[in-house]
């Protein structure tokens, strides 16, 4: 036992590389996701009124860096980990910091742990957990996988913390990881579980611009609509053109369903996403496929990114995410696989996985759709 601890206090240690001179303040937390928030704005608003292409992917490089403001935050936390205010700036850090370190959000776990398990305020960082992830952490003997030891603390939060708000939460952020392992029967049993513990007691808990009940709503939505084996609710649109895209129209080829934008997610994964993508229009050209995305840009940036060919497929113009909030597309980019019959075989992020399932798709007949 006296390892463990040690091991915590040492990762706690270490979160930061460069100490801060001083304690910190929550004031100067704020300032720097304030700055963050103003320089996100100005810079999405200069990528709606760019005038071209090559504007468009000039004002892209700009995109500001969430990483230099999370390496700003970690030094300003320093030692404070202990403090209850840090709780939410933790939770900035697992939300948008995509290079934070595993070993930074082991520290992270670990101060929660040892500092604020009964915490009334820790709603925030609770839901945040949802954004663990392993960033090439090697696998060691005897060590869990971040996603398993988070899971593992909010199992703990869900009875030990004495808020049933905060534990509703738990069970709510408990559901949504699990989401990511499959629809296995007892992982289905279990996010139905953790789901109704979430509505029953953390119902109208504000997360961001919702509530807890709603994101309920709409993982049973999912679960029973958008589950692999299910037919693909229809989508109607219109293209860049301003012609009617049904998908139905689309029967009889696979089809690779991308909601995406161009200030998606950083600059490097999106050009990667884009890249995937144009080599799998490529290669299938001769082929029943079909990419149709579903574009959240504005439509002079939608023609820009297309008469540029930067973008090789028809897209839908959703600029206000109507078609996306039907589908409850909740991470971006974000891709759905359809069979030729319109039936899900794969839902999650843009990469081999999904280009994969597409080839396996092509090379089989339709499988039976789920009732």
């Amino acid at each position: 036992m006296k390892i463990f601890n040690l091991s915590c206090y040492i990762l706690v240690y270490v979160f930061f590389v460069v100490p801060f001179a001083g304690a910190a303040t929550e004031a100067q937390a704020a300032a720097i996701i304030t700055e963050y928030e103003d320089a996100q704005k100005l810079w999405l608003a200069e990528m709606k009124l760019a005038p071209n292409a090559a504007s468009l992917q000039m004002i892209r490089k700009k995109q500001p860096d969430a990483a230099a403001y999370g390496k700003r935050l970690k030094r300003l936390l320093n030692r404070d980990l202990d403090k209850q205010w840090t709780l939410k700036y933790g939770a900035w850090l697992l939300e948008n910091d995509t290079s934070l370190t595993a070993s930074s959000q082991r520290a992270l776990l670990n101060a929660l742990e040892k500092n604020h398990i009964k915490s009334p305020q820790l709603g925030s960082f609770v839901m945040a957990m949802v954004y663990l992830r392993q960033n090439n952490e090697p696998m060691r003997a005897g060590k869990i996988p971040l996603r398993s030891r988070g899971m593992q603390l909010l199992e703990k939060i869900k009875i030990t913390n004495p808020d049933p708000k905060v534990q509703g939460q738990a069970a709510l952020s408990l559901a949504l990881i699990l989401s990511s392992l499959g629809e296995g029967g007892q992982v289905m049993r279990q996010r139905l579980a953790n789901l109704r513990e979430a509505v029953k007691k953390s119902a109208d808990v504000k997360v961001g611009n919702t509530v807890v009940a709603d994101i309920v709503k709409d993982q049973l939505y999912i679960i029973t609509r958008l589950s692999n084996g299910r037919e693909a609710p229809n989508l109607i649109g219109g293209d860049s053109a301003g012609r009617v895209v049904n998908l139905r129209d689309y029967r009889g080829k696979v089809i690779l369903l991308v909601f995406w934008s161009s200030f998606d997610t950083d600059l490097a994964r999106m050009d990667k996403a884009l890249k995937i993508l144009r080599r799998m229009n490529q290669i299938n050209a001769e082929k029943p496929f079909a990419i149709l995305g579903v574009n959240r840009d504005s439509l002079e940036n939608l023609r820009a990114l297309e008469a540029d060919r930067i973008v090789t497929w028809r897209n839908i113009s959703d600029p206000e995410g109507k078609i996306a909030k039907a589908y409850r597309i909740g991470s971006w980019p974000h891709c759905i696989v359809l069979d030729q019959d319109g039936v899900i075989r794969y839902g999650g992020a843009i990469g081999s996985f999904a280009d994969a399932v597409v080839t396996d798709m092509l090379r089989s007949k339709p499988a039976v759709k789920t009732p």
